[in-house]
C-alpha cells in the first residue's frame, strides 16, 4: 500500500536540548544517494548548540525530508517498510530509522511511532492524529533512552540514524498489526483571521508485524446503497452511484478483486466497469468504503446493485495458508424516468390545452353564427315591418 504525508494543526514543538548522534556516517550518503546528496557529519556540541539555536519554523514546501529504515551502518535503500514475520508474545526488536533532511537549512524533526487508522479506497495508509495516543503496535516502540517521542534538530544536507526498539506485549493479539515510524516537521503559516498556526507536516514509513496464533481471514461487505441520476434527455441512458463497505472480519490483512452490476426489469444488466477492480489492503478489524459509478442505463423502474468480492492475500504479505471465502451482497434502487414523465406531462398538458382550445374555438363560432342569424332575424323583421306599413296606410285612405 502506499504512504502519503498528513497534515496537522498543533502547538508549535519545543526543540528541546538532544544532540545529534554520533552515528551519521558516510555509509548512509551512499544509500540514499539516489534520491540526492546529504552530507553527514558529527558535529561538535557547540557546533550543536549553534544548530539548535538557529533553527526558526520554516514555510510549507521549503523542507524535503525522507524517512528510511536503516543498519547501524546506513539506510536501507531496497527495504520499503518494517516488517516483522512470526513474531511471538513477548519479544523484543531492535531496528534503526534513518531522518534525511535534504534542505539547505537545519530543521529541527519530531520523531515517534503511532498506529495505523485504515486505508483509503486509493489504497494510501493512513494513521491516527500526532495528538492522538496509539494502543497497538505504536504504543510498543520505543526511541533511545526509552522515550516514546522525540525531537531531533538535523544540519542541512545531513542524515540521523536513530536506533528503536519493539517490545510485543504477553497479550499481544495472533494476526497482523500495523503502524507507521513518523518523522514531522512543524511550519508556521497565517490562519483565515491573520493569525500565525502550525502546521504539522508527516512522512511515514509503515511498520507490520505478524504476531504468531491462530489466523482468520475474511471480508464482508456491507451497508451496500445505490442512487440513480437522471439525464434531460427523456430518451436517454442514466447513471448509478454504489458504494459499500468493505470490512475486515478476520485478523490478516486482506486485498481482493470486486465485481460490481446494477440489473433491472426486461433483463437489463450493466457491469461497472470499476475504477480500481484491484480493491485496497484492508487492515484487521477496519473498513475502506468503495464507491464505484456507471452510465447506460435506463430508468425503468425498480434497479439491484450486485457487488461480488474475491479475496486475497496482498501480494507483498506473508504466505497465507487459509481457504479465503467470496462474500457480496445486493441493495434495491428505484429510477423514476423523470424526463419522460415530464415530456408526457407536457403533452398531456398541450393535448389537453388543444382540446380546451378548441373546444373555444366552437364555442365562438357557434356563438359568432348565432348572433349573425339574430342579426339577419332582426333586420328581415325591419324590413318586412317597413314593407307592411305603406299599404296599411293606403287602406286606411280608401
Amino acid at each position: 500500500m502506499h504512504v502519503t504525508p498528513s497534515r496537522r494543526r498543533q502547538a508549535p514543538l519545543g526543540i528541546g536540548g538532544r544532540a545529534l548522534r554520533s552515528g551519521l556516517v558516510l555509509a548512509a550518503l551512499a544509500a540514499v544517494a539516489a534520491s540526492g546528496p546529504a552530507a553527514l557529519a558529527s558535529p561538535s556540541a557547540a557546533a550543536r548548540t549553534q544548530a539548535q539555536a538557529a533553527v526558526t519554523k520554516p514555510k510549507p514546501g521549503t523542507i524535503s525530508w525522507s524517512v528510511i529504515p536503516s543498519t547501524a551502518s546506513g539506510p536501507q535503500a531496497d527495504r520499503q517498510k518494517f516488517n516483522y514475520v512470526n513474531i511471538k508474545p513477548g519479544s523484543k526488536i531492535a531496528d534503526h530509522v534513518a531522518i534525511v533532511n535534504r534542505s539547505t537549512r537545519t530543521v529541527a524533526f519530531t520523531v515517534y511511532a503511532t498506529d495505523a487508522s485504515g486505508t483509503t479506497q486509493q489504497n494510501v495508509l493512513t494513521f491516527l492524529p500526532a495528538a492522538k495516543k496509539p494502543t497497538d503496535i505504536g504504543s510498543w516502540v520505543r526511541l533511545p533512552h526509552g522515550v516514546s517521542k522525540m525531537n531531533v534538530v538535523i544540519p542541512a544536507k545531513t542524515a540521523v540514524i536513530e536506533p528503536f526498539k519493539i517490545s510485543v506485549p504477553h497479550t499481544a493479539t495472533p494476526g497482523d498489526h500495523t503502524g507507521g515510524m513518523i518523522a514531522s516537521v512543524s511550519f508556521a503559516r497565517k490562519g483565515p483571521n491573520g493569525a500565525e498556526v502550525t502546521e504539522d507536516q508527516r512522512i511515514a514509513v509503515p511498520i507490520e508485524m505478524r504476531i504468531t496464533g491462530p489466523l482468520h481471514a475474511k471480508l464482508s461487505v456491507q451497508s451496500i446503497s445505490g442512487t440513480f441520476g437522471n439525464t434531460v434527455n427523456p430518451f436517454g441512458d442514466g447513471s448509478a452511484t454504489v458504494a459499500y463497505s468493505l470490512r475486515n472480519t478476520g485478523n490478516v490483512r486482506l486485498t481482493g478483486t470486486q465485481a460490481v452490476s446494477v440489473t433491472g426489469p426486461f433483463g437489463i444488466k450493466v457491469k461497472i466497469k470499476a475504477k480500481h477492480l484491484q480493491l485496497p489492503t484492508v487492515l484487521p478489524g477496519k473498513s475502506v468504503r468503495i464507491v464505484e459509478h456507471t452510465s447506460g442505463l435506463y430508468p425503468a423502474g425498480p434497479l439491484t446493485a450486485n457487488v461480488h468480492v474475491t479475496p486475497a492475500n496482498p501480494s507483498d504479505a506473508p504466505p497465507l495458508h487459509l481457504p479465503l471465502a467470496n462474500t457480496g451482497g445486493s441493495a434495491s434502487l428505484f429510477a423514476v424516468p423523470w424526463g419522460l414523465i415530464l415530456l408526457i406531462v407536457l403533452l398531456a398538458g398541450g393535448g389537453v390545452g388543444l382540446w380546451q382550445l378548441w373546444k373555444w374555438r366552437r364555442r365562438q363560432l357557434r356563438e359568432t353564427l348565432t348572433a349573425i342569424a339574430e342579426s339577419a332575424r332582426e333586420e328581415t323583421e325591419k324590413r318586412m315591418s317597413s314593407e307592411s306599413t305603406p299599404a296599411t296606410q293606403s287602406q286606411s285612405k280608401a
